[in-house]
Parts: C-alpha cells; structure tokens; sequence
C-alpha cells in the first residue's frame, strides 16, 4: 500500500510541476498599438511574447489591468509571474528580472502647434507645464530634473487624460513614445482636435522588456526559455513578420 501511495504522489508532483512549466500568466495593460485586450492577439507586442514563449512549449496567459496595478500584481510573483513590457529602472531591478530587449521606441513631447518647443537639454523645459503618467518611467534625466523641480511635472494615471488635458490648455507638453501618442491620437479624438496636435524631436529611445518576478517560481527558468524562444521567432522571420503586420494595421478589429 505505501509502494502505491508513493506511486500516486509521484504523479501527483510531476502533473503539477509540467502544468507549472507549461504555462505563466503575464500582467498587461492599453498601452495601443502595442499592447491591448481589444485587438488581435493583444496587439503586436503580446503576440511577440505569447510567440516567444509558444516556441519553447509555454502557453501564456494574459490579464488586463491599470499599469500601476499590473506591476503590483506582478511583483508579488503569484498568480501572475510576470509583466508586458517594461522599461528598466533601478527600482524596478530590486524585484524583477529583465528578459532581452523585446523592441524600442522613440520617446517624444506632445505639444499643440501654436507653442514653438525647442531645446538643447531637457532642463530648458522648465518653463512648461508638463503632463505625465503615473508609474512610466520616462528616463534618468527626466526623473532628475522632475525631483529637483528643474521641471514643472503633474502625473495623473492617464495618457488619454493626459492628451484631454493637453488640448484643453491645462499642461504645454506630455511625453509619451510617438507611435503610440499617434494611435491614441487618431483612436480617441477627432480630426479636428488632431490637427491641433504636433511633436517634438525625440528626446530618447527606449528598450522595453519583458519582467518576471524574481519572487514567482521558476523565475529563472521562465526567463531563459523566453530569451530562447524571442531568438527563434527572431532568426525565423516570425518576428519581422509581426512588425510589418502590425505597420499594416492587421492588429486591429475592424
């Protein structure tokens, strides 16, 4: 009787660590075109991911929330291991580990066209009102001069407010990576208010990873497969493929 008892834990634990291996359950968020529940596949940037990990055996599920939430669900490590997509920070290094660059983007200002932006560093700014997002990170010299005070920062937990903010007059510049300023742009207002809109030069370009929670089982093993499998579709063409549908705007649903 012990001989078969031993038998059935045995099963027991090697059904529980496969189911364990074969799937991770990723926080995400409406970051469009990139990232969100209402397009396919969660938009090109979830697709790479679940593509990535698909190719080492690993399903992915994905669960929607406000970004701050989702990287507090994250960083707990269960049920959710893991977090799409990040930019690093030293904070963010304390509890997560960063998988290789999954792509990058170009940051810029948001500005309306009758207010002439220029400048040769970010310090020159600081006679705007700058809108910003709560938990983004917008780089080290941002975050520098908005602690100091060099820059006149107002965070809210919105891009989109941020934008109805910025046509209403109420901050002069919002940053936020162009492709997607654009997408919101186009998705959220109406020609009108659009053509009011205009950008700055870039003022950096950001990798954006993939972070799973150094407190989630098999965190390290989640991360080795996920670089494994972003190589494959990458030396595949998989990956070129994804972007080029996504410039095409096959991601979202008509």
């Amino acid at each position: 009787m012990r001989i078969i008892y031993s038998f059935i834990a045995l099963i027991l634990y090697a059904f529980t660590t496969t189911s364990f291996a074969e799937t991770i359950q990723i926080t995400n968020g409406e970051w469009p075109p990139y990232l969100s529940k209402k397009y396919k596949h969660h938009g090109v940037v979830s697709h790479i991911v679940t593509e990535a990990f698909k190719a080492e055996g690993i399903e992915v599920k994905y669960g929607f929330f406000p970004w701050a939430r989702s990287l507090h669900q994250a960083k707990e490590g269960s049920p959710w291991a893991a977090s799409v997509v990040w930019s690093k920070s030293e904070e963010r290094k304390v509890d997560f580990l960063f998988s290789d660059p999954v792509f990058s983007l170009k940051s810029v200002f948001f500005h309306k066209k009758d207010i002439k932006v220029d400048w040769s560093n970010m310090a020159e700014l600081g006679k705007y009102k700058i809108g910003a997002t709560i938990s983004y990170n917008y780089g080290d010299e941002f975050k520098k001069l908005e602690g100091d005070g060099t820059l006149s920062v107002q965070r809210i937990p919105k891009d989109l407010n941020n934008f109805k903010k910025l046509l209403a007059g109420r901050i002069d510049l919002f940053p936020i990576e162009m492709q997607v300023g654009y997408e919101m742009i186009t998705n959220e207002f109406s020609p009108g208010q659009a053509a009011i809109l205009t950008n700055s030069k870039p003022f950096r370009e950001t990798p954006y990873y993939l972070i799973i929670s150094k407190a989630a089982p098999n965190s390290e093993a989640f991360l080795k497969a996920f670089n494994r499998g972003l190589k494959k579709i990458q030396s595949s063409g998989a990956y070129q493929k994804m972007l080029d549908d996504d410039i095409d705007g096959k991601y979202k649903v008509r």
